[in-house]
């Protein structure tokens, strides 16, 4: 991530260089950016790059950390507005991702990545891995737990975290269709919103139900 040099500069500067690895990123893979490419076009020294950013794939991070921030702004501000439905927010945060990194031009980014090496499990392992970033990580996640309906999700904290982790899967899977395979979005977006019915309603509910039962009734008669 950028260092505290960077984030004292000007803000003309700091936008200049931000503009100019979208840029550069849009064009080619990560793998395939070129460190001389940005700092030409951000009109910024090969030295001074290197006291705001400790790589291209530092800056990198940067800029979907930035995103993130917006997909995270996403969550806060739509749970509250339904008061607290977070199915209703799992159903449109796909839409409105897409929506979002076609305006900020991040789409071509986002195909970019997921034909590189440098893929989105990349950032989630280093996030993980990182126990700063992953205690806010946890720090957002525990909030939307205390502001989620517990009769529309009457689940515990541990398992509210298990959740958000296979929805964040689910998305990345239905933006690697997107961009990557360049599947219709229509029809991705359906698949994501069946992907949620099930995490909510579960694959088999009845059978579940049914062996919570079958295993009652055996402690019962070992009882007797």
């Amino acid at each position: 991530m950028p260092t505290e040099r960077f984030y004292r500069l000007p803000k003309e500067k700091s936008e200049a260089i931000r503009l100019a690895a979208i840029r550069e990123f849009k064009r080619v893979s990560p793998d395939e950016a070129s460190i001389n490419r940005i700092i030409q076009d951000a009109e910024i020294s090969r030295g001074s790059f290197y006291t705001y950013f400790a790589d291209k794939q530092d800056l990198l991070k940067w800029l979907l950390w930035e995103g993130t921030k917006n997909f995270q702004r996403f969550y806060v501000t739509e749970l509250l507005k339904t008061g607290g439905d977070i199915w209703d927010v799992f159903d449109r945060v796909l839409e409105d991702t897409i929506r979002w990194s076609t305006e900020k031009g991040f789409v071509e980014i986002m195909g970019n990545i997921m034909k590189s090496n440098f893929s989105s499990e990349y950032f989630r392992r280093e996030i993980d891995e990182d126990p700063k970033k992953g205690g806010r990580k946890q720090g957002y996640i525990d909030w939307l737990y205390r502001h989620t309906d517990k009769s529309l999700c009457p689940i515990s904290a541990e398992d509210f975290t298990e959740l958000m982790n296979m929805q964040i899967l689910s998305l990345v899977l239905a933006l690697k269709m997107v961009y990557q395979d360049h599947e219709v979005v229509d029809k991705v977006c359906e698949s994501y919103r069946k992907r949620m019915r099930i995490l909510r309603y579960g694959v088999c509910p009845g059978e579940e139900k049914s062996e919570l039962e079958e295993s009652k009734g055996r402690q019962e008669e070992e009882k007797l």
